[in-house]
């Protein structure tokens, strides 16, 4: 993280753009690999901005090349300004992650995309109920690609359940409005805090943190 340095969370994507410009090589912080093809595995390395500050998330094989560059970065370039930084946090930690035996409740602290404009449309055709079962069933394939993207197979599958409370949210991306949700929801799968479920998650959305009060 950079501590001394203060952006908005709609900077996001200019924050992964000024890596992927400067580390053009490195595909971890990008996604894309040769030849314009992308990479459509949990990003090893997310982008956020927590409490103002920029940081990344870095698990897997993004871990050992945050280590190698990350103090070697004293600047950033956000909206054509150069912002110094010289205070830098860099924190290693071990976090339980995957199905467990008792239940936790998350909240989505930035919006969660989880429709593409194919679903979105199928989305608006169904009921109340079945809107709200499509997209516990979408969060439950979140979890699974999660999961891919640490190497972790979830045992017993049938037995990961999700139950969830969604309201939506349109949200300018790119000069387009993507149809996205907040809220809050439950399951028995453990999800480190500032992890992200559904696209664009490297970007900042569909950020979870875990509400600690027990169930």
């Amino acid at each position: 993280m950079f501590s001394d340095v203060q952006i908005h969370a709609a900077d996001i994507p200019k924050l992964r753009g000024y890596f992927a410009r400067k580390f053009p090589d490195a595909r971890l912080f990008h996604n894309h690999l040769p030849g314009q093809s992308h990479d459509f595995r949990a990003p090893r390395i997310q982008y956020r901005v927590i409490n103002t500050h920029p940081a990344l998330l870095a698990f897997g094989e993004g871990i050992d090349l945050i280590k190698q560059v990350f103090m070697e970065i004293n600047e950033l370039e956000i909206n054509g300004k150069t912002l110094v930084s010289n205070e830098r946090e860099v924190v290693l930690r071990e976090e339980d992650f995957g199905l467990c035996g008792q239940y936790h409740r998350y909240r989505f602290i930035s919006p969660w995309m989880a429709l593409n404009q194919e679903n979105y449309r199928e989305y608006q055709e169904l009921d109340t109920y079945q809107r709200s079962q499509r997209l516990k069933s979408i969060l439950k394939n979140n979890l699974k690609t999660l999961s891919k993207g640490f190497d972790y197979w979830i045992p017993e599958i049938d037995k990961l359940n999700v139950d969830g409370w969604f309201k939506p949210k349109s949200v300018n991306f790119h000069n387009q409005v993507m149809h996205c949700f907040t809220g809050e929801f439950t399951t028995n799968f453990i999800i480190p805090d500032y992890l992200g479920l559904g696209k664009q998650s490297a970007r900042g959305f569909g950020v979870v943190l875990m509400n600690k009060e027990k169930l």
